[in-house]
């Protein structure tokens, strides 16, 4: 055990925390590409008062990362240092008032979908074609379809990584393109949302026609973890696939990584050697339609750890 795990697992023995908490632990099944390296200190907190103790005991000079269900992400092969935090049960509440839709961090997007739709709640058809969680939505501004999450939002409840609890309430400053702008360094626990009654009638369409639409232009059963990057602005409209293509590069492939062949921006991964070569695939699309076209790509998977 080195010394951030003894002081970690001093904490958590100090405290009795009822939260899973593991050291070196493998975090493969936590990326949707199903490999990656171990994390340091990897924990699922029971509820927000514990976490909010174990941040608030541990040193400052220990890293904190949060991950959620792993639709988006590369762990790379060196794992990630300090501690890992992944949102669980106590973090999946789902409620709605008069005006307001509660949700804890840890609830899927799509579950969230489903549950306005049962509750005559429209705006939240697009969760159903997003494979991520609800702070996860919040973190990257999540949106497929015309939609954003900054449609919806209200506030979240957030820690800092010191445990700090606060209150980030909606700006026209706060979400930009796939970016909360602002929360580097905070962990979203909970999130408020507008509600507005619909007719379930035309809500349920709305679902249908994005899983149709997810169906046809998404692959479905493999290892990916949808959009690999972000469509840039400019360049005509064009979109991140259709630059790939254009560069000639769709059917580019890197020891068992390649694009889709029904999308190409999404990454396919068909190997277990390394979690590297996911990123060095990437990268290289990167350079190759930087020099072909002269756009620069910008990574809209979020690249953790160390290599």
């Amino acid at each position: 055990m080195n010394k951030n795990q003894q002081i970690l697992n001093e904490i958590f023995l100090r405290n009795k925390v009822k939260g899973k908490y593991k050291f070196d632990y493998n975090l493969s099944k936590y990326s949707w590409f199903g490999i990656g390296g171990n994390a340091e200190i990897f924990y699922i907190p029971s509820s927000l008062e514990e976490l909010q103790l174990v941040l608030t005991a541990k040193e400052e000079g220990i890293d904190v990362t949060v991950i959620g269900l792993g639709s988006n992400i590369i762990i790379r092969d060196g794992g990630i240092p300090g501690l890992v935090i992944r949102l669980g049960n106590g973090f999946s509440n789902i409620s709605h008032d008069k005006n307001i839709v509660f949700a804890g961090a840890s609830v899927q997007d799509k579950v969230l979908s489903k549950y306005c739709l049962n509750n005559s709640i429209i705006g939240f058809e697009f969760y159903s074609g997003i494979p991520g969680s609800v702070g996860g939505a919040v973190c990257m501004n999540a949106g497929c379809f015309g939609s954003e999450t900054k449609d919806v939002f209200i506030k979240a409840k957030c820690l800092s990584n010191q445990g700090e609890l606060i209150e980030m309430n909606y700006s026209e400053e706060l979400f930009s393109y796939r970016k909360n702008n602002f929360l580097d360094k905070y962990i979203v626990c909970e999130v408020q949302y507008n509600k507005e009654i619909g007719d379930p009638a035309i809500i349920n369409q709305r679902m249908i026609e994005i899983s149709d639409q997810r169906r046809d232009s998404q692959p479905q059963k493999v290892m990916t973890a949808g959009s690999t990057f972000k469509n840039p602005f400019g360049h005509s409209g064009s979109k991140a696939w259709q630059l790939i293509d254009k560069a000639g590069l769709r059917d580019y492939k890197l020891n068992g990584v390649s694009f889709s062949r029904k999308h190409a921006n999404f990454i396919v991964n068909k190997q277990k050697d390394s979690a590297n070569l996911i990123e060095d695939f990437g990268e290289n699309i990167k350079q190759q339609v930087n020099s072909r076209l002269g756009v620069e790509l910008e990574w809209e998977i979020k690249i953790l750890g160390n290599r």
